[in-house]
């Protein structure tokens, strides 16, 4: 008998949030490669719509590609976002908690404005997605009692790597450790897996703005010598989401050719 391949999305719905551009749209362009239909969230109209053209060009047959304008860290917003995702999406099996910010500031220059922004982008934006994920799951498996769920948050290697200037960001990705440690106790008896991969020094348009010399950096601080790629992140990401990983839950997965070892 043939063996199916775990690795395969072939036919699940999953919502990328951030997907318009980064890690986000890297991580959409890998699940669309193993079969997934995807849904991609962004705040930017111009880029969403960017997006969403480059991911139709580069899905295979039969592969659907939606997109949703929304701001994460706001409540409203988000309610009619999960109303928007129940009218398109069938039974969603996945979602991808990447929507993130940062910035390079120092302690002692850091503003409370600054503090709140990232706070309420990577902090705020992901117990708020992440709670109507888990509802529409809950609320699809009676369709498909069998099927395979899974709740994505991307952190990063920051957590617990500081680098001078990012306590904010920091403090997020710590933060969002325990959530997600937390939220896979909670939603175990639904049979929602919930896991985090946690990116280094990754070259994606919010890492060259800030740090453009991101590839000279890397080649002296990361032990494999380079920056991370979304396409990195993206294959790491997809084996959580798939059943592969069917057993792995609040588990944190690291991407970052060694950078945290060191």
């Amino acid at each position: 008998m043939e063996q199916r391949d775990l690795s395969r999305l072939d036919g699940r719905w999953i919502v990328v949030t951030g997907g318009s551009k980064g890690i986000g749209l890297g991580i959409a362009h890998e699940l669309l490669r193993r079969g997934a239909h995807v849904g991609i969230v962004a705040r930017n109209p111009d880029d969403l719509a960017t997006a969403r053209k480059e991911l139709e060009a580069a899905a295979p047959a039969g592969a659907e590609v939606a997109a949703f304008r929304a701001d994460t860290g706001d409540e409203a917003d988000v309610a009619r976002l999960e109303g928007e995702l129940r009218d398109r999406v069938p039974a969603l099996s996945g979602f991808v908690a990447n929507a993130g910010t940062g910035g390079l500031t120092s302690f002692l220059d850091l503003d409370v404005a600054e503090w709140d922004r990232i706070m309420r982008v990577n902090l705020r934006g992901t117990f708020l997605v992440s709670q109507l994920a888990a509802r529409l799951m809950i609320g699809s498996r009676e369709a498909d009692p069998d099927g395979d769920r899974s709740l994505l948050v991307v952190s990063s290697v920051r957590a617990h790597q500081f680098r001078p200037g990012t306590l904010p960001y920091s403090c997020t990705k710590a933060a969002l450790n325990q959530f997600v440690r937390a939220v896979a106790v909670e939603l175990a008896p639904h049979r929602i897996r919930v896991n985090a991969v946690a990116p280094g020094m990754t070259v994606t348009p919010l890492m060259l703005e800030r740090t453009p010399n991101v590839e000279d950096i890397a080649a002296q601080r990361i032990p494999f010598g380079r920056a991370g790629q979304p396409s990195d992140v993206a294959q790491a990401s997809a084996y959580l989401l798939s059943a592969a990983a069917g057993f792995v839950t609040g588990a944190n997965l690291a991407v970052d050719g060694g950078e945290a070892l060191i």
